[in-house]
């Protein structure tokens, strides 16, 4: 008996030293990354987000099935390879060798690509290949080759039709592709577009765009400069934008460079551009976080979360990206805010930015010059419009039958104004507050506020959705209508409150505002002073700021005085403003991301 409690004993012992042991291990992996041993040198992986697996193939000829949330390497899967040549194995390094669609895995190899079914994780079909590097169009493998004969070189495209198993070629008669064929080009077609985008890894990156339907080169860029010096550049193309050579190009003009990185992109994942060094936002180059350490390994997932290859150690680590506060700085000219945006004004007296919510019911004072939040109120319900007047504030605020005023220089609460409707937008002039109102949908009526009597009263004349503006010159009220398909535009005569409609022309976008005696109108500029030419301008996207020196539409930026354009925006403005002092804002949405843009363009 007593040999049997010793035996016991020592066993229970035995189990508290291994609890013990584990659970403080446990413990120190959640709080930092999680990490796996790979059997090798990895030459390339692909991240499948739908099954939750990274597929990586290593210098040995060995495919991994990793499962993404452990980093478990499922099984191991050697590829036909007989051996992998000094040469290929450096053209490898360099091109996107493994690619993923349609729940297929491409692999290659010296003498054929591998055709993997990624939930069997089964080999399914092998097809011949006899060059580097390839691509997929529709249902075909393509590649490019050339031959000998003759005295001369030709260039062929090959063709593997994966239903009928067998190969065709084209011949690639335009003697340009000379110049940009090469082993360590990187592939991609894009089907919808009609054409196949060629990067070529040199000391001197250069990215060419090859038109499918007769296999003509239609341009050719070289991107010098030290981004062009890093010895990978991965290519690819994600939407409108191709990501080549350290750079965001745009598909439609490749000469057309967006943004500029500190090394190569080696994945985009939404909004996030992930380098060999740092992770930046897509749409405004600001760098959100730096990598652990520098790599040509890294992909990220749907849910955001980074893999990392440290190459001298042949380990990946998972690292989850930090998560968004609800505002915060990302640089000086850069700004996040995870509630939608509904109004941007800026005061150029006190370099103050107001930012409006109505959805949150939030009102953010930003100090331009750095971008950080100055204060952050809660005026009321729904709060639509912001004016500056006489060293006030003025917020209307649509889910209340009221107006918060605020001090223009320290942002203290001075109190509301009681209305006699729901107020959507402001215009403020000959000391008298006009907005309109937000409780009639169909047709809206234009109340007025004095300042000095404190009395209220609509003006008689019944708008659609009324849209206003004020104009101290001529002392008129002018109004636009938002939601008809014509543009109707009026003018409030303010010394008998006489209503005449000044012209109608196609509507659109209901964009109005008024800046320096004109009126800005959907996409047109409208000089209400000059009667017999009331259309000044139109212009090819919706206006939304304009200031002294710039006419800001949803997609460029215009120079005011000669109308011509100064430069395209990487992405749509939802909403802009601007100031006399040259500054310029921008609210953009992507997904579920709201971003608040500053930009002072050179003079």
């Amino acid at each position: 008996m007593g040999t049997t409690f010793r035996k016991g004993f020592l066993f229970c012992l035995f189990l508290f030293i291994c609890l013990f042991h584990v659970f403080p291990s446990a413990k120190a992996e959640a709080a930092g990354p999680r990490t796996q041993q790979l059997p090798g040198r990895v030459l390339d992986w692909v991240m499948d987000d739908q099954n939750g697996y990274i597929y990586a193939l290593t210098e040995k000829g060995m495919l991994l099935f990793i499962e993404a949330s452990t980093l478990s390497i499922k099984k191991q899967e050697p590829v036909s390879l007989r051996a992998y040549s000094a040469l290929w194995r450096k053209y490898a390094q360099r091109s996107v060798t493994l690619l993923l669609r349609d729940g297929k895995l491409y692999v290659p190899s010296e003498t054929s690509i591998d055709v993997f079914d990624v939930k069997t994780k089964r080999l399914i079909q092998r097809a011949p290949y006899n060059g580097l590097p390839f691509g997929l169009l529709g249902n075909k493998i393509v590649t490019f080759g050339k031959q000998y004969g003759r005295g001369k070189t030709t260039y062929e495209m090959y063709m593997w039709d994966l239903a009928a198993k067998r190969q065709t070629s084209r011949l690639i008669a335009d003697p340009n592709f000379f110049s940009v064929f090469s082993e360590e080009n990187t592939l991609f077609f894009d089907e919808k577009r009609g054409l196949a985008f060629i990067g070529r890894n040199v000391s001197i990156p250069d990215l060419a765009v090859l038109r499918l339907f007769d296999l003509k080169v239609v341009k050719r860029v070289s991107y010098q400069g030290p981004r062009g010096s890093a010895p990978t550049h991965p290519l690819i193309v994600d939407g409108s934008d191709v990501f080549f050579a350290g750079r965001r190009i745009d598909a439609g003009n490749i000469n057309m460079v967006h943004d500029c990185y500190n090394g190569p992109v080696l994945d985009v994942q939404g909004a996030y551009v992930v380098t060999n060094k740092a992770v930046y936002d897509r749409y405004t180059s600001a760098k959100i976080n730096a990598l652990p350490f520098p790599t040509n390994y890294a992909l990220m997932d749907a849910k955001y979360n980074l893999y990392l290859i440290k190459e001298g150690e042949n380990r990946i680590y998972k690292y989850p990206l930090p998560a968004d506060e609800s505002y915060y700085v990302r640089s000086s000219h850069y700004a996040f805010t995870n509630v939608p945006i509904s109004h941007l004004a800026y005061d150029s007296s006190t370099g103050w930015l107001y930012v409006l919510s109505a959805e949150d019911s939030k009102l953010f004072v930003i100090r331009a010059s750095d971008m950080k939040m100055v204060k952050e109120i809660h005026p009321g319900p729904q709060p639509t419009d912001v004016k500056i007047d006489g060293g006030k504030v003025y917020v209307a605020l649509s889910g209340a039958t009221k107006m918060a005023i605020y001090d223009a220089k320290t942002m203290q609460f001075l109190g509301t104004v009681p209305l006699i409707a729901a107020p959507r937008s402001l215009a403020i002039g000959d000391g008298k507050i006009f907005f309109t109102d937000n409780s009639r949908t169909l047709t809206g009526s234009i109340a007025v506020y004095d300042m000095k009597t404190k009395k209220q009263w609509r003006i008689p004349k019944v708008f659609i959705n009324p849209l206003i503006g004020y104009d101290e010159k001529q002392n008129v009220l002018y109004v636009g209508q938002e939601g008809t398909s014509d543009h109707d535009l009026y003018a409030v005569r303010l010394s008998d409150w006489h209503v005449s409609q000044l012209l109608s022309f196609p509507g659109g976008d209901d964009a109005f505002f008024m800046n320096g005696g004109e009126i800005f109108y959907g996409k047109a500029r409208i000089n209400p002073a000059q009667p017999g030419a009331l259309v000044a301008a139109e212009f090819p996207e919706p206006l939304r700021a304009a200031s002294r020196q710039y006419i800001i539409t949803s997609r460029a930026i215009y120079n005011r005085a000669t109308g011509t354009k100064i430069a395209d925006l990487s992405s749509e403005a939802l909403l802009a403003t601007a100031g006399d002092d040259g500054m310029i804002f921008t609210y953009r949405k992507v997904a579920t991301n709201h971003y608040l843009i500053k930009q002072k363009l050179s003079q």
